[in-house]
């Protein structure tokens, strides 16, 4: 049996509601592109100023950089 056929085998056995997430999942997967170009971000270059972006970094480097081990 091929892939296609056992995949098809598969499906048949879920509900409606875990086939409908299967075919949103294999739409996903087929999509052409995935996030944004590039080319379309190129328009918010120089959009922030100096200031902004240090405090952006230093936000970043503050909050995102530690370990709570009490958290998990």
């Amino acid at each position: 049996m091929d892939v296609k056929e056992e995949i098809a085998r598969q499906i048949e056995k879920l509900p409606p509601d875990a086939q409908n997430r299967v075919l949103q999942f294999v739409a996903s997967l087929a999509s052409p592109t995935r996030g944004t170009n590039g080319a379309d971000l190129c328009q918010f270059a120089s959009s922030l100023d100096a200031e902004s972006a240090h405090q952006m970094t230093r936000a970043i480097e503050e909050e995102c950089e530690r370990i709570d081990t009490t958290e998990w």
